[in-house]
């Protein structure tokens, strides 16, 4: 078994996801979903695919929690919604490229893995109104301004049946609001947009105001007068509505000077697109203006000749319009969770997440100075033995740089061991875990007794230089096994966090969760040596998948120690001490503390 085998595990993965995000994730339990504060993937196994989407999953949520104000109301109305998270997905994934651009990659993989399998595929003329309007968008929005080229053909379709349902003149007044897309700087933003564009579809969809009738013009009272200009004729075309549709259309379509932007570079904006909608967009621009036989529109032209009658699109768009969530196309990363969900092979929590917790500062302070004096004399012991083993020693050789005086007699006698030699000892680079279990079957002092060993250890670690250290302990507050509770980081000072310190114990022993976490923590170190000591008084709700990690974890480097508090953890821990009673906890660790940093 090769460390490999634990770097690829999917919790570790996934922690390390988390860490580079800033975003809690738990692995574990049947559904794939975020609560604007923990991103939940079940476990999926080893298969490719799967892993594809969860890792897409995992960033487009990320960036939904870093960038999307929550706090905001949602549209009432099912296609607005629809399209204000369109458009917020884009905006957000943007955001997130920007600063992460390898994300790009993991999130085109995502879409080009849903086309493949054809959970994505191009909309048709035989769809209903919603859906050739949703996936149209989505299509069209994806395509253009988050550049994801496998969606190219679905975009270029999505474009024509448009075209040939909603009318050219719909469809151009849509992309000139679609254009604003890219220099969206918010989530208020995305939400005034969506509101507009759904403003122009209602707009579209009523019947358009009855013309004037033309008044005759009165006779000329200059009539005779060759003096006077002639009167313009009424009837005659002189162009003015072709002339008023083309200024129209050109308004509402994006510009060539934009489109020519576009063409310079993809990557020419924040968020991964330019302003331009690109030569592409340009030539399929111009075929709106041709009828669907491909011959250009004009004024005399009929309803059959270029675009669907006036009546069928109002009738088309008012459907989109009253459309319920059912009616439109699913959320596209609502479709990757449900693939997700699909594919869940193990409902066992395998990464909890960690919670917060300050505890009671004055109760903390009690128990450190409890521990004060036992952890200073631990201190002293440790910082001395470190410094006797890293001090600058000596010793001669047949070869080196300077003679040593005090051996240059060797020479006469035909002993060549007359060069000094400086060596020095390598000083502690660990990085220790130190997790506590806390189930029910710790109450009655031993939760107590346990936590102010743990604190003792922290703070006699905590001047040594090469030794970082973090304590968590397990189940969570509420005795849950999908979390576990944060009590010391790596680099915070024991006086810091006091308040964790003193806790009560709940649940059960949900160690393999909590071996997990501490691995994904460790790995995430630069110190060369990663130890995980586990305290714990009983057997781990599930010994099989416990023992599974406590031996890929040693596989992988990592030290794995347990303590047991009258029980012995031999059968699981490949280094196991045993405590009869749990008043020598504070010695037992101490001892492993020093046989850890002096070996």
């Amino acid at each position: 078994m090769t460390p490999k085998t634990l770097t690829d595990a999917l919790p570790i993965v996934a922690a390390a996801y988390g860490r580079r995000f800033g975003i809690p994730v738990r692995v574990g339990g049947t559904q794939a979903c975020t609560d604007g504060g923990v991103i939940v993937i079940p476990a999926i196994g080893s298969d490719p695919t799967a892993r594809t989407l969860a890792w897409g999953y995992l960033a487009h949520e990320a960036a939904h929690v870093r960038y999307t104000d929550f706090a905001l109301p949602r549209a009432h109305k099912p296609l607005e919604r629809f399209i204000q998270g369109v458009i917020e997905d884009i905006r957000i994934e943007g955001e997130l490229i920007a600063v992460y651009p390898g994300t790009r990659r993991t999130l085109d993989a995502v879409v080009a893995a849903l086309v493949a399998d054809g959970s994505q595929s191009a909309v048709s003329e035989t769809e209903s109104p919603s859906d050739i309007l949703g996936n149209g968008f989505l299509a069209l929005a994806r395509h253009r301004y988050r550049k994801q080229d496998a969606l190219a053909s679905h975009a270029k379709e999505a474009d024509r049946v448009m075209r040939a349902v909603f009318q050219p003149r719909f469809v151009h007044r849509l992309q000139g609001l679609m254009s604003e897309i890219p220099r969206l700087a918010s989530t208020a933003a995305s939400i005034d947009l969506a509101r507009r564009i759904v403003g122009l579809i209602e707009e579209e969809s009523q019947e358009p105001p009855p013309a004037a009738p033309i008044q005759p013009n009165p006779p000329s009272e200059t009539e005779g007068d060759t003096c006077s200009q002639p009167e313009s004729d009424p009837d005659a075309g002189d162009g003015t509505e072709q002339d008023d549709d083309a200024q129209e259309a050109s308004t509402d379509s994006p510009s060539a000077d934009d489109a020519e932007q576009d063409d310079a570079g993809n990557g020419g904006s924040a968020n991964g697109a330019s302003t331009g909608e690109g030569r592409q967009d340009r030539d399929e621009e111009a075929e709106g203006q041709k009828g669907q036989d491909g011959r250009k529109a004009d004024a005399g032209a009929t309803a059959t000749d270029s675009a669907p009658a006036g009546n069928d699109v109002r009738s088309a768009l008012q459907q989109a319009l009253s459309a319920t969530d059912a009616d439109l196309p699913e959320d596209l990363f609502a479709s990757v969770a449900q693939a997700l969900n699909g594919r869940n092979r193990d409902p066992a929590t395998l990464l909890p997440a960690a919670e917060a917790y300050a505890g009671d500062p004055r109760s903390g302070r009690m128990a450190l100075d409890r521990v004060k004096g036992q952890s200073a004399k631990l201190a002293a012991r440790l910082q001395g033995l470190i410094e006797t083993h890293t001090q600058e020693r000596s010793r001669t050789g047949r070869r080196g740089q300077s003679l040593s005086p005090r051996h240059l007699h060797r020479a006469g006698v035909g002993d060549p061991r007359v060069f000094r030699i400086r060596e020095q000892a390598i000083a502690p680079n660990t990085a220790l875990h130190l997790l506590v279990d806390l189930s029910s079957s710790m109450r009655a002092g031993r939760d107590a007794i346990a936590l102010d060993a743990a604190a003792a250890l922290a703070l006699a670690l905590e001047p040594v230089k090469g030794v970082s250290r973090a304590v968590t302990a397990f189940p969570s507050l509420q005795g849950h096994a999908d979390k576990v509770t944060r009590i010391l980081t790596h680099g915070e000072r024991t006086a810091s966090r006091v308040g964790a310190f003193v806790q009560r114990g709940r649940g059960g022993t949900p160690m393999t969760g909590a071996l997990w976490f501490a691995a994904a923590d460790l790995l995430a170190r630069r110190e060369t040596r990663k130890v995980i000591i586990t305290l714990t008084d009983g057997q781990p709700d599930d010994v099989h998948t416990a023992a599974d990690l406590i031996e890929r974890a040693g596989a992988a480097g990592i030290e794995m120690i347990g303590v047991g508090i009258a029980v012995d953890v031999g059968r699981l821990f490949p280094i196991a001490v045993r405590i009869d009673a749990v008043e020598d906890l504070k010695t037992a660790l101490f001892g492993i503390a020093e046989q850890l940093l002096l070996t």
